[in-house]
């Protein structure tokens, strides 16, 4: 029985709330589902599959590799009574920092428990240790009777033959069932949709023919129809039915077993969604070339070489790549960090102009990158200076390495030059900075 994003409430949760200068608090994006089975004893075996996608993880560097960390909760209640808590650490690491930008690839994890046949409540929550963003989840959940002809439709994006300890949690007969929390199948991925579900016959109707009818709709128009006889043999005995994607059309669709043993009819449902993946392209200028320019500002050192040979297409995958990368490096959302910056290319723009835009001035570039600074002292150079008499501004930041930074006006135009920087390793000061201050600048006034 699959928590339907479709049906019932969506488990892909989004950004919330967000303040200028503090890191994104968001809620943790991720996928849950759970399928019930019956246990040789006719208990309930609980299923309890997880999936988070890397994108919505922040990974740390360590060992030469990317180290995402993920606490899980679930509590299981009978009404005042607690029945089981289990708390596990999701180790989750990338050898690719690249990968914490895939749209495909996400961590996925099962959590079992055995259940006597009554009603529960599940309580679930996860929190990623590194950006604290959270998911929490509460559902009701009922066992299934022990005298239940089948149990849950289990919806698998992929099922193949292992023998390996890989994703041992997902093996059954030798082969491993992936399963799909989010529901969600992109075309260019994947060729079929699996489905696995458990037939329970009486004894003494072993033997007997049974009828399966597998039926799928879109927009409540039948699109699949197949029927299958089947005999079963054992009392418990697993089906695996497959569903070509190629002729479906995207969108969503309704899934049915029904099972027709003597005069009474048991259904199932499922429910999973078809998309085709749509690139969307990232930018915060409309012309390309300003927007290299204004990546220059973060990671001058891993920019192309090529830049100007590239296409208009292949400049923009690359700008797209670049504030996905910024993303994850803040813990913020895509367009939450693009909104950050285009503010602080706005401000810059009003306040830092001259005979150029404000956010391609060496202020601007500053500001653009560290945001506002923590103070700002503002003098005149000294008639001992190597100018006459011109106007300076330090700007100083009290968070990360300290950083300091001395601006001087020396066109007297108003597009004030960086002269002198320290904490910045990606600025360099003028080597005859002290001259345009004059030899009786007090010094002091640059510690921070």
């Amino acid at each position: 029985m699959s928590i339907s994003i479709i049906k019932k409430l969506s488990l892909s949760l989004i950004l919330l709330t967000i303040c200028l200068g503090i890191a994104a608090q968001e809620l943790l994006h991720m996928h849950l589902d759970y399928n019930r089975f019956l246990s040789e004893e006719k208990d309930t075996a609980l299923l309890l599959d997880y999936q988070i996608p890397y994108r919505s993880l922040i990974f740390v560097a360590k060992n030469n590799a990317y180290f995402a960390e993920v606490d899980v909760e679930v509590q299981i209640s009978n009404r005042d009574s607690v029945v089981y808590t289990q708390s596990v650490t999701d180790n989750i690491g990338i050898s690719s920092k690249h990968d914490a930008l895939s749209t495909q690839k996400a961590y996925l994890n099962r959590m079992s428990f055995l259940l006597e046949p009554q009603s529960y409540n599940l309580s679930f929550k996860a929190v990623d240790v590194n950006s604290k963003k959270s998911f929490t989840f509460n559902y009701d959940i009922d066992a299934l009777d022990r005298d239940a002809r089948i149990s849950d439709v289990e919806l698998n994006s992929r099922v193949y033959a292992d023998s390996s300890q890989y994703l041992q949690k997902f093996r059954r007969n030798g082969k491993i069932f992936e399963p799909l929390p989010s529901i969600i199948l992109q075309r260019e991925y994947f060729e079929n949709a699996h489905i696995y579900f458990e037939l329970y016959t009486p004894e003494a109707e072993l033997g007997m023919s049974q009828l399966l009818v597998l039926s799928l709709e879109q927009n409540a128009e039948l699109v699949m129809d197949e029927y299958i006889d089947i005999v079963t043999l054992n009392s418990s005995e697993a089906v695996t039915l497959k569903i070509p994607l190629a002729d479906l059309k995207a969108g969503i669709y309704e899934g049915s077993i029904s099972l027709q043993a003597g005069e009474s009819t048991i259904e199932k449902s499922f429910d999973f969604v078809i998309s085709e993946e749509v690139e969307v392209m990232l930018s915060l200028f409309p012309n390309p070339e300003d927007e290299y320019g204004l990546m220059r500002y973060f990671m001058a050192s891993s920019l192309p070489s090529n830049w100007d040979a590239m296409n208009e297409e292949a400049k923009r995958r690359h700008i797209t790549n670049f504030w996905k990368t910024m993303a994850v490096s803040t813990g913020m959302s895509e367009q939450r960090i693009i909104d950050l910056v285009h503010e602080r290319v706005e401000h810059t723009n009003k306040y830092y102009s001259s005979l150029k835009p404000g956010w391609t001035t060496d202020m601007g570039r500053i500001f653009i990158r560290n945001g506002a600074p923590s103070d700002i002292e503002k003098g005149s150079s000294s008639d001992q200076s190597r100018f006459v008499g011109k106007e300076y501004q330090i700007w100083k930041y009290s968070s990360g390495n300290r950083a300091v930074y001395v601006f001087m006006d020396i066109q007297m135009n108003n597009n004030y030059r960086l002269i002198y920087a320290s904490g910045d390793d990606m600025e360099v000061s003028n080597p005859g900075w002290l001259s345009y201050l004059g030899r009786d600048f007090d010094t002091s006034l640059l510690r921070n």
